[in-house]
């Protein structure tokens, strides 16, 4: 049942990460001469790409072999991911800025900030999605 409920929050916030990737193409389409496009561009790419992602893994959560704790960090570390992400490359674009550098204004350095948490999430959920296709693998070679 635990399965259920992590899949079911992983495609909500999948599809409202994908959602607000999709709105993130738009500025590259109003803004075609201005240097923030290349970041708005950004965005709009990898947040789809996240929240394929997500959606990705909300299809294979119940094949992994996780218990409580690992199962809570696996959809911990891809909410997470996603919203870090999602914050950095928004405020990347809004301020015209890379959010993968430390930059020297509060509004760039929280733009980092917010990467360095999203790029944390996304190796914390690879490596807990790893110790449940891995724990399944044993299970199934022990049957």
């Amino acid at each position: 049942m635990n399965a259920d409920k992590d899949r079911l929050r992983l495609i909500f916030h999948g599809a409202i990460v994908l959602l607000v990737g999709l709105l993130c193409g738009l500025p590259t389409a109003v803004e075609a001469s201005s240097e923030s496009v290349r970041f708005w561009h950004t965005a709009h790419e990898a947040l789809i790409m996240i929240g394929i992602w997500m959606l990705a893994a909300s299809s294979v959560r119940s094949a992994l072999v996780l218990d409580r704790r690992e199962a809570m960090a696996l959809v911990w570390s891809f909410l997470a991911m996603s919203y870090g992400l999602m914050t950095a490359l928004v405020m990347g674009g809004i301020i015209g800025v890379s959010p993968f550098e430390p930059g020297g204004t509060p509004a760039t350095f929280i733009a980092f900030l917010s990467a360095v948490v999203g790029i944390f999430g996304s190796f914390v959920a690879t490596a807990v999605t790893l110790m449940g296709v891995r724990a399944a693998m044993d299970r199934g070679m022990a049957s």
